[in-house]
């Protein structure tokens, strides 16, 4: 029918560059003033189109839906953007020429003046009171549109035409108007989940630190105050020491796995051997192996990957060490590397107690351990964050009673 097809047309831009195009700018920028500006040009894709597929009159003026995007970008956008706005909308039309541009610059200067009243306040209306206010905004500018035309430039309009254009308005514009606050009030409370989830991790880390630290350092001021004894054996102060030393130790192991989880990014890189790296490692958990009776299998060949050498060591302590206190009565670890398809494989696996399916799909998590009160859950948790930070992959597979294997994948360097 005619009229219809091109006021839809309008309506089809509108959904477009007012509601799709705005989401994924929300969604994809981080920054406000980018967002600002983007969200501004949008809305002026939004009028030109309006303008360029318009229901074109002999009489020199043109129907378009292009009020309800100038009237959301003032109110959603300011005045500064609703004004530039006008300026685009002005310019824009021009172009076209016709008695219609007077009419159109004296409709948005009354659009100017209708909309300021509401500008400061509306962002604290509720839901439904913006709806109405942009409606019923855009619909008295419509209709002041037309009886310009009518009394002043005396066109002369179809009745029809003009219920068209004014029944689309009012049906398109609330529900324009609908989706656009339900889309920004989902992002808006999705963002908001997003921070209490980050805040409550760092919450229970931060807990989960304390309550761990306070341990050893409880530890060390009871050994002190027993050490101010001035009849206490010498041996025995030597032996508070040494157990005070190791539990500053202990304490000093907990922060570092923490921060290395809070950032673990690599600042050194450079090109490592891994036979290097792992006969280090060996060197370093070879005596607590000889304490459990647990023998280390190797199998290593030298093969190149990026990454920092600390990091690295520290992801391969930790995950050692966790294989040899898995095997409280003797064992074997294994150590093996192979390539493929430009890979590094590594594997190290132990015989030791394994473990069920539920604890295997918690390992990582920072209050999980299965050390009981020896363990924090922290040092696999670390481990797991380096291996992501080396852009590489960890897959580990367990089985009760007979031990627990992690692969690890890293990206090989040819050299």
């Amino acid at each position: 029918m005619f009229g219809i097809q091109e006021l839809l047309l309008n309506v089809l831009v509108l959904i477009v560059f007012i509601l799709f195009i705005p989401l994924i700018i929300v969604l994809k920028c981080n920054n406000d003033s980018h967002i600002n500006l983007l969200k501004l040009f949008s809305f002026s894709m939004a009028i030109i189109s309006c303008i360029t597929f318009p229901l074109t009159l002999t009489n020199g003026f043109i129907f378009d839906l292009r009020l309800i995007a100038l009237v959301m970008g003032f109110l959603y956008g300011g005045l500064k953007n609703g004004l530039l706005l006008i300026v685009v909308t002005v310019l824009y039309r021009l172009c076209f020429g016709g008695i219609g541009t007077i009419g159109t610059i004296l409709t948005v200067c009354v659009t100017l003046i209708s909309i300021l009243p509401f500008i400061k306040k509306f962002n604290n209306f509720t839901k439904r009171k913006r709806m109405l206010t942009v409606t019923l905004l855009t619909l008295l500018n419509s209709s002041i549109f037309v009886i310009f035309g009518l009394t002043i430039f005396s066109a002369h309009f179809e009745l029809l035409i003009i219920f068209y254009y004014l029944a689309i308005t009012a049906i398109s514009c609330p529900c324009i108007v609908y989706i656009y606050e339900t889309f920004h009030e989902s992002i808006h409370i999705s963002q908001k989940i997003i921070k209490t989830e980050k805040m409550e991790m760092v919450s229970h880390l931060a807990s989960s630190i304390s309550h761990e630290v306070r341990n050893p350092l409880a530890v060390v001021k009871g050994f002190l105050q027993l050490m101010e004894n001035a009849d206490l054996e010498e041996t025995k102060r030597k032996d508070f020491l040494q157990i005070s030393i190791n539990e500053i130790n202990r304490a000093d192991t907990i922060i570092r796995n923490y921060l290395t989880f809070a950032k673990p990014s690599p600042e050194n890189i450079e090109i490592l051997n891994i036979k290097d790296e792992l006969c280090k490692t060996i060197d370093i958990i070879t005596p607590l192996a000889n304490m459990s009776s647990i023998i280390i299998d190797t199998a290593v060949k030298p093969f190149f990957i990026k990454g920092e050498s600390q990091l690295l060591q520290q992801c391969l302590l930790n995950i050692c060490k966790n294989c040899i206190e898995a095997m409280s009565n003797s064992g074997t670890l294994t150590i093996e590397t192979a390539s493929e398809n430009n890979h590094l494989h590594l594997t190290i696996s132990d015989t030791g107690t394994g473990m069920t399916k539920e604890q295997l799909a918690r390992i990582g998590e920072p209050y999980f351990t299965t050390k009981g009160r020896e363990g924090t859950g922290l040092g696999m948790m670390a481990a797991m964050q380096i291996i992501s930070s080396l852009q590489g992959k960890i897959h580990i597979s367990s089985t009760l009673d007979k031990g627990t294997t992690f692969s690890i994948i890293f990206p090989l360097i040819n050299k």
